[in-house]
């Protein structure tokens, strides 16, 4: 049986990747109770089905609308259960179980509201962040979350955003990836567990190079790890 939440952010999802409007159905988030929300999410799948399609329909629904592009994420612009959140609240407070934004991921943050709080997941999945950012690639095979399929959901995403967004140079024996996963490492299960994923995922021995996070001076040397 479907899940009437889950399947209203699918909607959601598909009609703001095609541009149309949105507005009577984001009516429809807004008069939800949040004691319904919260029983109907009852699972970490669930969840992140619902706020995952959430999070990429409103980036895509807000930056049409708004040409500052830091902005988007700290305006709180999306109405649900007659609450109020932003992008960063959805990211760092629900789907990151209640982390700062900024802190590499070792810092809970204690100021979010009781409404975060309730509705934010039991366990942080690190895949959510490729989950996140993938909706800025051009090419993705996944036009929403479903949570029937999830999980071989955020692996294929996984797998396709290390393989799009990581360049290998023999010559200078240097990896260059994504800045998340230097700024959230933690999440990741410490840069070790970071590095482990990119080798898993790529299926290369990158012994002896290192690696590079896109738009930091940030460099780590791989080396050998256990």
């Amino acid at each position: 049986m479907k899940n009437y939440h889950t399947s209203l952010l699918q909607e959601i999802l598909l009609i703001a990747k095609s541009q149309e409007d949105t507005s009577s159905l984001r009516r429809q988030l807004f008069y939800i109770r949040q004691s319904k929300l919260e029983k109907s999410l009852d699972t970490d799948d669930l969840k992140k089905t619902f706020w995952i399609n959430i999070y990429n329909a409103f980036y895509l629904i807000i930056s049409k609308d708004t040409p500052d592009h830091l902005s988007i994420y700290k305006w709180k612009r999306i109405k649900i259960a007659r609450s109020q959140f932003s992008l960063d609240d959805i990211e760092h407070g629900i789907l990151r179980k209640l982390k700062f934004k900024l802190g590499f991921g070792f810092f809970t943050n204690p100021f979010y509201s009781n409404a975060i709080k309730m509705l934010s997941v039991n366990q942080l999945d690190y895949r959510i962040h490729f989950a996140l950012r993938s909706i800025t690639l051009e090419n993705t095979l996944i036009d929403y979350y479903d949570c029937e399929n999830i999980e071989k959901q955020l692996k294929q995403v996984t797998h396709d955003f290390i393989h799009s967004e990581t360049q290998m140079d023999s010559t200078l024996k240097l990896v260059r990836t994504s800045k998340f996963l230097l700024l959230y490492f933690r999440d990741f299960g410490g840069m070790s567990a970071v590095k482990n994923l990119l080798r898993r995922t790529l299926k290369t021995d990158f012994k002896g190079y290192t690696i590079q996070f896109k738009n930091t001076e940030k460099i780590e040397k791989i080396g050998n790890v256990s």
